[in-house]
């Protein structure tokens, strides 16, 4: 099964992306689970998790292996989607 990293960042200001982060995580997805999905998903759980911002958001999500440490910026290549 597939592990994903995410990072939820704030979209609507000047600071430096590590500095405009509001979640980061892993998961691992089932064989049969579409990522874009989970990213989808997360941001709007996010979006209610952090009722207080009513702000733009992004979500960068990526294949991430289990030794490696979780970054608080997103890769080159990340996918994203802005909610």
């Amino acid at each position: 099964m597939p592990r994903y990293a995410y990072v939820i960042t704030r979209t609507d200001d000047d600071r430096e992306e590590e500095d405009r982060v509001m979640s980061l995580g892993t998961k691992v997805l089932a064989d049969n689970e579409d990522p874009a999905t989970f990213a989808a998903d997360r941001l709007a759980q996010n979006r209610v998790e952090h009722s207080y911002y009513d702000g733009p958001r992004r979500i960068s999500y990526w294949p991430h292996p289990d030794d490696q440490p979780l970054p608080r910026t997103a890769p080159d290549g990340a996918q994203r989607l802005d909610g």
